[in-house]
């Protein structure tokens, strides 16, 4: 390994470490290390032969690979779909949606749970942080309920239909963050990782039409097989519908904002779907974002206090370009070639199967859906580059798929597991053993069902 490339994977993986433990804030960390290997880019960044060359400027070089992360129009995409989120709260749209769902989908317990999941499903797209949307808009609607059965946290009642419900928005945002690219951070990171790579674009459309037949095939089988393998005892109750009637009353009738913030959503949604050759993805959110300003839906006072979206901003961009210091450095060169050595003889299908099966599998060592993606995807990008006949095409859209599906595994997958499981409703050995039956679901739906259907889509 070149020697800059040694010291770039010392500050990278002191960097994931520090993202795990956080002695401080994550993106302080990613930052500090970002700003180390720009001062110090002599040692992290270039080769002896690039500061040989006169004509090399290594002070320009760093700080423009040092900032390249902050023009990222998916950086920015991610961002403006945050606001997306806040615009949600502000309104009260978001909370309107789930209580109708409730309404309606409430009388039976096996109902409620395709409702809580069919929330999830449908505030995704416009909520790129799945902690923002399940742990924030979700969790506090859904947490009102159990009590209304007498079904209490910390208790033998809470398997009364306290745990089940709980499980159900682990369902839900494992497998909305995987529906769409704007459905969980992470995914607007491994685009950008995606394209630095292999110079394959994920689209909006092409990312959701993947994993389309996958999503419907979970959002119509999981909720039932979880009411099989975790069955709450009370089935049937009215309590919960009539409390979100109630709910809804108190609210009031749909205000002039929120009608239209939902004409502002399907604006995007249009262009996103049909129109991404004219208009890219980030003009559209960041269109639309304009017009929530104009309308006074958010304001931007709104904007620049909601410091959620803005932390995600750098962290978001700072990952990217650490992602691809490891390019830069000659690790990934390095680490690629040696590891193509030793799958020399596999063939195509088997060497995609195993890559995909090694990055979902390894999540169990993360605590961060965007820790693991920024780490373990370029390395595995470079690894099915680099053994001949690989599909890239295939290897990249089933990788990124599985990164909301792997959220479900741990208690500490992903942000909205440690809310749910914090709340005391889900024993941690029932967790563990759910999150493994439906983490091998998944995957195995992932494999099984959505490769073929890909491979007859791009080939």
């Amino acid at each position: 390994m070149p020697p800059q490339a040694w010291h770039f994977f010392a500050v990278f993986i002191a960097m994931v470490i520090g993202m795990i433990l956080e002695p401080i804030p994550a993106t302080a960390i990613s930052f500090i290390a970002v700003t180390i290997c720009v001062i110090g880019s002599k040692y992290f960044l270039f080769s002896a032969e690039e500061l040989m060359n006169p004509d090399f400027n290594a002070r320009k070089e760093s700080l423009k690979w040092g900032l390249e992360g902050f023009s990222s129009s998916t950086v920015w995409l991610v961002f403006g779909a945050f606001i997306f989120a806040l615009s949600y709260d502000i309104t009260g749209l978001g909370r309107r949606i789930a209580l109708i769902m409730v309404k309606f989908m409430g009388r039976h317990t096996l109902t409620l749970g395709y409702a809580i999941v069919i929330i999830d499903v449908l505030l995704a797209p416009f909520t790129p942080s799945n902690t923002a949307r399940t742990g924030g808009t979700v969790f506090p609607i859904i947490r009102n309920l159990p009590p209304l059965y007498n079904s209490f946290a910390n208790d033998p009642s809470s398997r009364k239909i306290g745990g089940y419900l709980m499980w159900m928005m682990v369902i839900g945002t494992s497998i909305s963050s995987s529906m769409f690219v704007t459905g969980s951070a992470p995914n607007i990171l491994a685009v950008e990782l995606v394209h630095k790579s292999s110079g394959f674009n994920i689209s909006w459309l092409t990312w959701f039409l993947a994993f389309l037949p996958v999503g419907i095939i979970l959002i119509v089988l999981a909720p039932w097989l979880s009411y099989v393998l975790y069955k709450p005892e009370i089935t049937h109750s009215k309590e919960v519908a009539d409390w979100a009637k109630e709910e809804l009353k108190t609210i009031g009738k749909i205000t002039s904002k929120e009608i239209t913030l939902i004409v502002l959503v399907l604006i995007s949604l249009v262009l996103w779907m049909f129109f991404e050759d004219e208009i890219s993805p980030t003009s559209v959110c960041l269109l639309a974002v304009s017009l929530m300003i104009i309308t006074q839906i958010v304001k931007w006072n709104d904007i620049t206090k909601y410091s959620t979206a803005w932390n995600t901003f750098v962290n978001l961009a700072t990952l990217v370009i650490m992602a691809n210091g490891l390019t830069r450095s000659g690790f990934i060169g390095w680490f690629s070639t040696m590891m193509s050595t030793h799958m020399d003889g596999f063939s195509p299908n088997l060497t995609i199967a195993i890559l995909v099966l090694l990055f979902y599998f390894a999540h169990y060592l993360f605590a961060s859906l965007s820790a693991h993606t920024a780490t373990l995807l370029p390395v595995i990008l470079a690894i099915g580059k680099s053994v001949p006949g690989v599909p890239m095409d295939e290897l990249s859209i089933l990788l990124v798929l599985s990164i909301g599906i792997m959220g479900c595994q741990t208690p500490y997958a992903t942000g909205p597991g440690v809310i749910i499981y914090g709340s005391g409703y889900v024993k941690s050995k029932d967790f563990w053993r759910l999150g493994g039956i439906f983490g091998f679901i998944f995957i195995a739906a992932l494999l099984c069902i959505g490769w073929p259907i890909l491979k007859l889509w791009l080939h």
